[in-house]
């Protein structure tokens, strides 16, 4: 892979004209654009940005040859990109990107850039082979869900415009991983191979239409998860010789391999509960809309700060899904551009100045794109530099060079292109190796579980004994039983992470009584109990200590008053009345002391019941836990116990198991050998059978001899009486016959004796 030169992130602003609701509304623009530059105003707040759009900025349809056409190019280079779209709910993300399913999202970004991908294809297809493949995918409260798992991967029917609605609930999860070199991958992710724009376009919709939406009182659609539009391209390229001197100059040298994605991303948008009116599901939906990007904002954060990014700073990608999927969009391998969307309403100024602030940090971001070569392929390219290289050097010296570096020369040549060839067929198997092992590590597991069924079938198709049977249904069993012991085990591992979070509830709710226990008991009650009974004794004292001197300024001042006054009676009665104004004043002050010290008593019996409840609360907790403790141990126990008996069993299964295929191979031995008898004796029987026949059909030409001699014979003389000749032949013929006759008998009860003996066996 060749390094590149380290890019900041581009950001562009991308500010939406008043809707009519906001004219309704009577609201003003509250953002002002500085003419010929990419600046804007926002209050008492400036930002300058790479590009600004919208408003009395540079046209959006400026926006893609600007901002998304150079990532393009790059595309096609081997660099990895990425769009990213921020704001507030409400802002035109989606309209931006062109991620809805709406008629007035075709003009977004998605649509321009699957038509410049298509037409600089087809620029290119005579000189590279391209293979495109899209996904499509959206993190709903933290669940990345694909929206493309109902799409045919080998034929589109969406393309014809068929796509529909799929249920969110039935949607297939996808989990994150990481490889050995520290990628970011999704296993189980649909990609769709696609070969035009209009399937590229047909996946878009299909999920745009899966994609959470709803409705709130700032948007009437409003994305309730981010969504991210990934399109992968694969280049292959072949190298020529360029050489002059070379008599081929179209000779091929090789190929190129490069795999880049381009991300588009349209974050939804951060909102607040009192304004979009929203309440529990998407009030939930929100708050982890929230909580995303703000770990999104942690992260540009970490990244846009110099000082820390010298230091070596912990970046928390793994704080959430999103920043983890855009680890490389952020500070990794990946061109990006931030298009920050902001509303220009004045009821909006507040939210549009948090997103005016989140994107001036992400320009600070460096990120470190490469280009994705294939290892084979760059140290191709490496060898075939310093090819050229040296056939440049031989071409420069000519016939001034030595007569014996020549041959050095050439030799070098020679052994560099057979290098190279070999490497270019190394890539090939490498590729195909790839090619093959993909589908069998998606089919793996399905193998894994149906290599014993298809191994019992195989064997049951060949057994000719019913003990195979048997064993077919054992091993089933016995499958059907790891199958139940792994949902079990799952049940308990479920069970005991349930009672593990009821007990670290119940942990935190006792440290929260405790530490507040501790609040109460930290003032000891006897002594403030102690501590206020004499203060209230001393006010009480010291408001009759200030009553009776009242009492007698007043029985003065009236002695004065009825004795003859003159000047000096005169004050001192102004001065006993002033006396008796200070007393009454200093009695106010004690009766507003007492009664403060009354009520003082009273909040510290109410703080004493508190504590009490308190404490209360605190001894029915921790019976919980007890309880809670003792079930965990409970649980434990049982699933300990049921795992022994499920493996003594299991190995009473086995031994079962070992037990009858020992009787099935001494049954087979045992039908083998009575197979081997039972031929001997039927081709035993054949032969006796096949010499009875002969017996029989000589049997059959004797009678006829016999019936011919008899017929045959001459006739008597006149006396009456036959010759003696013919008397003798008769008798001869009568003999052979009886010979022939107990022959066939003697053969006849040797078969049907035979034929006993087999029937016994």
């Amino acid at each position: 892979m060749e390094a590149s030169e380290n890019c900041c992130v581009k950001v562009a602003l991308h500010i939406r004209p008043l809707i009519g609701d906001e004219r309704i509304q009577g609201c003003k623009e509250c953002v002002s654009v500085t003419p010929g530059k990419p600046q804007i105003r926002i209050g008492a707040h400036s930002f300058t940005f790479d590009h600004v759009y919208g408003s009395r900025g540079a046209p959006s349809s400026a926006m893609f040859e600007e901002c998304i056409s150079p990532l393009i190019d790059g595309l096609f280079q081997g660099y990895n990109a990425t769009v990213l779209a921020y704001g507030q709910t409400g802002s035109g993300k989606t309209y931006t990107m062109g991620t809805g399913s709406g008629d007035g999202c075709q003009t977004g970004l998605i649509p321009k850039v699957m038509n410049a991908l298509f037409s600089k294809i087809d620029i290119l297809k005579h000189q590279t082979e391209f293979q495109l493949q899209v996904s499509f995918i959206e993190i709903l409260k933290e669940e990345v869900r694909d929206l493309l798992d109902s799409v045919s991967l080998s034929k589109l029917d969406a393309a014809n415009g068929h796509a529909a609605k799929m249920n969110t609930h039935g949607r297939h999860l996808v989990q994150i991983r990481e490889t050995s070199n520290g990628a970011i991958t999704l296993a189980g992710l649909t990609e769709v191979a696609v070969s035009s724009s209009q399937e590229m376009a047909a996946c878009l919709a299909q999920g745009s239409l899966s994609r959470a939406t709803a409705s709130t009182n700032m948007n009437n659609q409003s994305s309730r998860s981010h969504a991210i539009f990934t399109i992968t391209l694969e280049q292959l390229r072949k190298i020529h010789s360029n050489f002059a001197g070379n008599d081929t100059p179209d000779e091929d040298m090789g190929e190129e391999y490069f795999c880049a994605k381009f991300h588009l991303v349209d974050l939804a948008g951060s909102e607040r509960a009192k304004r979009t009116g929203t309440d529990s599901l998407r009030l939930k939906e929100g708050i982890h809309i929230n909580k995303g990007l703000l770990a999104l904002g942690n992260v540009i954060s970490a990244l846009g700060d110099d000082k820390k990014r010298k230091e070596g700073m912990h970046v928390p990608y793994r704080d959430s899904k999103l920043t983890r999927l855009l680890q490389d969009s952020l500070g990794g391998n990946s061109k990006t551009v931030m298009i920050a969307c902001i509303s220009p309403a004045d009821i909006n100024a507040e939210e549009s100045l948090n997103t005016l602030k989140y994107a001036n940090r992400a320009r600070n971001i460096q990120n470190k794109p490469i280009v994705n070569r294939d290892v084979i392929s760059n140290e191709m390219q490496k060898m075939q530099e310093q090819l050229k290289l040296l056939q440049a050097e031989l071409c420069t010296r000519g016939g001034g060079a030595q007569f014996n570096e020549v041959p050095v020369l050439k030799e070098r040549i020679a052994w560099l292109e057979a290098r190279n060839e070999e490497l270019c067929r190394e890539l090939h198997r490498y590729r195909s190796r790839c090619v093959v092992m993909q589908p069998c590590e998606t089919d793996v597991q399905e193998g894994d579980a149906c290599f014993t069924k298809s191994d019992g079938l195989k064997r049951g198709f060949q057994s000719i004994d019913s003990s195979d049977y048997q064993m077919g249904e054992i091993s089933s069993g016995e499958n059907s039983g790891e199958i139940d012991e792994v949902t079990k085990e799952w049940e308990h591992q479920c069970l005991q992470n349930s009672l593990d979070m009821e007990l670290n509830v119940l942990n935190k709710c006792l440290e929260q009584k405790e530490s507040e226990m501790r609040l109460y008991g930290g003032v000891d009650t006897v002594a403030l109990k102690q501590h206020f009974g004499k203060k209230i004794m001393e006010l009480e004292t010291e408001k009759r200590i200030v009553q009776q001197e009242r009492d007698r300024l007043l029985a003065e001042v009236e002695s004065l008053a009825s004795s003859n006054s003159d000047g000096q009676g005169q004050k001192l009665k102004d001065v006993h009345a002033q006396k008796l104004k200070t007393l009454e004043t200093q009695i106010s002050d004690l009766k507003k002391k007492q009664e403060n010290q009354v009520q003082l008593s009273r909040e510290k019996q109410k703080s004493d019941e508190a504590a009490k409840r308190l404490q209360a609360e605190i001894q029915y907790i921790k019976s919980q836990k007890v309880q809670l403790q003792q079930r965990i141990k409970q649980e434990s126990e049982k699933f300990r116990q049921w795992k022994a008996s499920r493996e003594k069993e299991l190995l009473q299964l086995r031994k079962e198991g070992r037990r009858n295929e020992f009787e099935r191979h001494k049954l087979e031995a045992l039908n083998q050998h009575q197979k081997l008898v039972l031929q001997r004796k039927a081709e035993e029987a054949t032969n006796a059978t096949k010499r009875l026949k002969q017996l029989l059909e000589a049997r059959k030409s004797v009678i006829r001899d016999n019936s011919a001699n008899s017929n045959g014979h001459t006739p008597a003389n006149s006396n009456g009486h036959t010759s003696a000749s013919q008397e003798k032949g008769n008798e001869g013929s009568l003999q052979r016959w009886l010979d022939h006759e107990l022959e066939v008998l003697v053969h006849v009860y040797e078969v049907r004796h035979e034929y006993e003996k087999q029937q016994q066996l």
